[in-house]
């Protein structure tokens, strides 16, 4: 249903009703009431405002609505709806079994876990140029580039001791590596099998091992990132299972209330609450400076009805979003489908003031 200004117009919409007068949003509120009273329905009423909320929230009591069936989520409530704020209301916490107890420390054990390993990964990727070492480098090209693997290998005696250098110094493993990486040739062990099997190794210019060495040093950093993004990953997986844990109390609250409000930016914070609740009928006021993408966010599983309240030029959504479903379950595009951008106004041809 929309709700339209002042004035009268055949319309093909067989549920668009246009009122004489400036009283949409009473009206809006009268019809609030009607679903109210003589239905079980619940009633998520989203505006772009806070201000704007606060209003028909007043309306909705105004008419004969009691307190007690209304809950409105988001922060910035006036003083005169203040005791319809979600934090403001008693809760009545319902108690926890052991095993979720249990659960929830689990999931708290694993977020601290994991912001160690985020603060670790984040750490490493920052002073990545100082902390890449060559026996990194090793690492690295043994599953990458294993002929170059095998041309850096250090030659152990043959009875399997460590060989020594100038003033009796232990050879390390990466010697190669270095001797190579600076562009010099095999040292100590250049008429070695394994360097002589990799002749065209070690003639490379310096140049153009150099590239090589770059390009292992940015794989590696690719690594990094990726861990770091898994850990960031991993890491809001568990904050949002927490959520979820805590989160079950107020979507208990949410359920017991008929009539929800919030503005756009509230339906957002709480997407996943109000999915779980799932109102009946969404109601949104002054449909036409919200964006249509801001609407489908809102409409939950079992939303069955949509009153649209608003300027009748701009207040489109419906169509669209119709528009929307269908190409979404056909898999094609529409030009209505692609203008959930842009708010009613815009459409209209009206820019904002």
């Amino acid at each position: 249903m929309r709700i339209c200004p002042p004035t009268f117009q055949p319309y093909a919409h067989p549920h668009q009703c246009c009122v004489s007068g400036t009283g949409k949003s009473f009206i809006g509120a009268l019809l609030a009431k009607a679903i109210h009273d003589h239905t079980s329905q619940t009633i998520l009423v989203v505006c772009y405002t806070n201000h704007a909320l606060d209003q028909f929230l007043e309306d909705l009591i105004d008419i004969g609505i009691a307190a007690e069936s209304i809950v409105r989520i988001g922060g910035r409530a006036s003083a005169s709806v203040q005791h319809l704020s979600l934090l403001s209301q008693e809760r009545t916490k319902a108690p926890r079994s052991k095993a979720e107890w249990t659960l929830i420390e689990q999931a708290k054990s694993r977020a601290g876990y994991l912001v160690g390993r985020l603060q670790s990964s984040f750490q490493t990727l920052v002073q990545a140029d100082k902390m890449i070492s060559l026996n990194d480098i090793l690492t690295h090209i043994e599953f990458e580039d294993p002929d170059f693997w095998d041309a850096f290998q250090v030659p152990t005696a043959p009875d399997g001791s460590q060989i020594v250098g100038k003033k009796g110094k232990p050879i390390q493993q990466d010697y190669l590596i270095w001797q190579w990486s600076n562009g010099w040739d095999a040292g100590l062990f250049k008429h070695h099998p394994n360097v002589r099997n990799s002749a065209t190794i070690w003639s490379m210019d310096p140049p153009s091992r150099q590239a090589c060495f770059a390009k292992w040093k940015g794989d590696i950093v690719k690594d990094l990132v990726a861990d770091m993004c898994n850990a960031g990953r991993d890491y809001n997986s568990a904050q949002d299972e927490l959520t979820r844990r805590f989160g079950d109390s107020i979507v208990a609250f949410l359920k017991q209330k008929r009539i929800i409000g919030c503005t756009t930016t509230g339906a957002a914070k709480y997407a996943e609450d109000l999915a779980a609740v799932s109102p009946d009928v969404l109601l949104v006021e002054e449909a036409g400076e919200i964006l249509e993408s801001h609407v489908l966010t809102a409409l939950g599983a079992k939303t069955n009805q949509m009153i649209l309240i608003g300027d009748h030029k701009y207040v489109l959504v419906a169509r669209h979003v119709s528009y929307f479903r269908c190409s979404c379950s056909s898999q094609t595009t529409t030009p209505e489908s692609q203008q959930l951008s842009t708010d009613g106004r815009e459409r209209g041809g009206v820019r904002p003031q």
